[in-house]
């Protein structure tokens, strides 16, 4: 008797859109799901403000993946930053190691526009992390204290 092989998905990225998709697969027979991220946890961008303003702490706005995922039994959570897809061998290559996949899902989220004006981009601070927004907060509280 032969053995049915689950299919393995990986998604990289576990902001909305990866964890909206695993919450679809999450009882799946047919595959098994990796989820990639840098980060160990998820959060709510919409609050970042709250955040760099100082009146949220970034753990109000953080959930680590590990509660997210609890019950899950399909999904695991791998920790790493996808530094290379090679399409021909189903693989992507993480800061940590290696990853084989079946198919591959790129939930990897925004990347902040500076419209070309190196200006803009070398005098402005961007807040599309909790890291982002933090620096921020610090940099206003420095200067208000000053």
């Amino acid at each position: 008797m032969e053995v049915d092989k689950k299919k393995r998905i990986v998604i990289v990225g576990g902001g909305f859109a990866g964890i909206e998709l695993i919450n679809k697969l999450k009882k799946s027979d047919v595959y098994e799901v990796v989820l990639v991220d840098l980060n160990n946890y998820n959060f709510f961008p919409p609050l970042l403000y709250q955040v760099a303003s100082g009146f949220m702490e970034p753990s109000a706005i953080s959930y680590p993946f590990r509660k997210i995922l609890r019950g899950k039994e399909n999904v695991r959570f791998r920790l790493g930053a996808l530094q290379k897809v090679v399409s021909e061998e189903n693989k992507i290559v993480l800061s940590n190691g290696e990853l084989f996949y079946d198919i591959l899902i790129m939930a990897t989220g925004t990347e902040t526009n500076f419209f070309g004006n190196e200006n803009v981009k070398k005098h402005s601070l961007p807040m599309k992390t909790i890291g982002d927004a933090l620096a921020l907060r610090n940099l206003l509280f420095t200067r208000l204290e000053r």
